[in-house]
């Protein structure tokens, strides 16, 4: 289980009092969600769109570890965020222009990356790994930036989070890390 702010447990060391960033860890699962005309637009996320599904939406998730190891032993605990999130054709077909609206508690921000898709069928025939960067900005004092990551597997079930083979952790387990002012 994660252990909670101020706490610590034998072996494990607090985090400095002074502390330069906030680290998240979270599960997304993609939504349905009617898109609005035009939030995609190339004035709002820097680059032309998909002409379909380039809106998409997405749940963030708080996740339970066991602290003797790290192994995730429940990847949907809480509701923390949402994604609002707009994709676009690259010269190179397996990756994608991404860009990001989050809400996450009281903190909202936006963010300007790219993915990159990794491999097609693996490790399962219907199944894609995917890695996603944003780089953060928009956020409120004392942040001035930051970065979000996923590691993504992509499966036949656009929605939701079973995967379609059957077993797999759909969609993203994202790492955010939101840097302080000094």
């Amino acid at each position: 289980m994660l252990l909670g702010a101020g706490a610590t447990s034998p072996g494990v060391a607090a985090e400095p009092a002074t502390a330069q960033e906030d680290i998240y860890i979270l599960r997304s699962i993609r939504e349905q969600h009617q898109p609005a005309d035009g939030w995609c637009a190339a004035a709002r996320t820097g680059f032309e769109p998909f002409p379909k599904d380039a809106e998409r939406f997405y749940s963030f998730w708080s996740l339970r570890v066991r602290p003797e190891d790290g192994k995730v032993a429940e990847t949907k605990a809480k509701r923390v965020a949402e994604l609002r999130g707009c994709f676009g054709a690259t010269g190179e077909p397996p990756r994608q222009n991404f860009y990001a609206e989050v809400t996450l508690g009281s903190l909202s921000f936006r963010g300007n990356g790219e993915c990159l898709a990794l491999k097609i069928d693996f490790p399962a025939a219907g199944l894609f790994p995917v890695r996603c960067q944003l780089v953060l900005s928009g956020l409120p004092a004392p942040y001035v930036g930051g970065l979000l990551t996923t590691n993504t597997v992509t499966s036949r079930a656009a929605f939701g989070d079973d995967t379609d083979p059957p077993g797999y952790t759909q969609a993203s387990i994202a790492t955010i890390r939101l840097w302080k002012t000094r």
